[in-house]
């Protein structure tokens, strides 16, 4: 499977160096991004805000083909929060604008790299041609294997869970009938792994109400740097890292 993303660096590069020092057998199946500092990034080069959202686009279409093509089977990916809303409302349309063009310009992406793509979030808010859009891509790409990459758009954990307990209560689940499984039925996530790893950029140490329930025992990784800038060499530094310790799950 290495051989897959070798391909893609010289021979003597310091990511082949970094691939070669990672174990497939002990690739985490599931790994879950908080993609944060795209403001920052921009700032600090002086550039407008949206400036750093189209590098971090461009972080983002990296990273997922890597993922591909390491031997990864889920990639979740944070794109917009729940709270994200409360930003000024021209920045916000950037963003929502920019999620449209760039599921149609990442379309061979996804052919390509064989990536099935599943929005997860309150989707009903978005606008209404970015949903059919959203709808058009999960469709095309249902039958998809090598990757699935779930898209976090008006996502939050808690209301995520709130809307599974009111599902649960409407399907006339009894109290006594209810335990960990029945609920993550009803989650977004579904039929998806929890994720074994999940990586915050630009040196910020909190989860955000991201995969709160999901995360119960992921391993957590915070990098300083800003996510425009999180590319191969600091992708794979993460997963030799995650390689290195010792998942107990609560045993001795």
């Amino acid at each position: 499977m290495l051989d897959h993303i070798l391909a893609l660096y010289p021979p003597h590069s310091e990511e082949t160096a970094l691939i070669k020092r990672i174990d497939e057998k002990l690739l985490p199946t599931h790994i879950a991004i908080i993609m944060d500092g795209n403001g920052r990034w921009a700032i600090q080069k002086n550039l407008k805000r949206n400036a750093g959202h189209s590098a971090g686009a461009e972080a983002a279409r990296e990273i997922t083909e890597i993922a591909a093509r390491l031997g990864i089977k889920y990639l979740t990916l944070f794109m917009f929060s729940s709270e994200n809303w409360k930003r000024p409302a021209k920045e916000v349309q950037f963003l929502l604008d920019m999620f449209y063009k760039n599921l149609i310009e990442q379309h061979e992406l996804l052919a390509k790299n064989d990536i099935k793509l599943k929005i997860i979030g309150d989707t009903g808010k978005l606008p209404n041609k970015l949903q059919e859009k959203l709808r058009e891509v999960e469709k095309t790409s249902q039958n998809h294997q090598r990757l699935q990459v779930n898209l976090a758009l008006n996502y939050g954990s808690r209301p995520e869970i709130v809307r599974a307990i009111r599902q649960i209560i409407v399907k006339g689940i009894p109290a006594n009938k209810v335990d960990e499984a029945t609920l993550e039925k009803f989650l977004y996530t579904a039929g998806c792994p929890d994720p074994d790893l999940l990586i915050r950029t630009s040196g910020e140490m909190r989860i955000s109400n991201f995969l709160l329930y999901q995360i119960a025992y992921s391993e957590l990784y915070f990098t300083p740097i800003l996510w425009p800038d999180f590319r191969a060499q600091a992708f794979f530094r993460a997963i030799i890292d995650f390689q290195g310790r010792e998942r107990r799950f609560g045993s001795i």
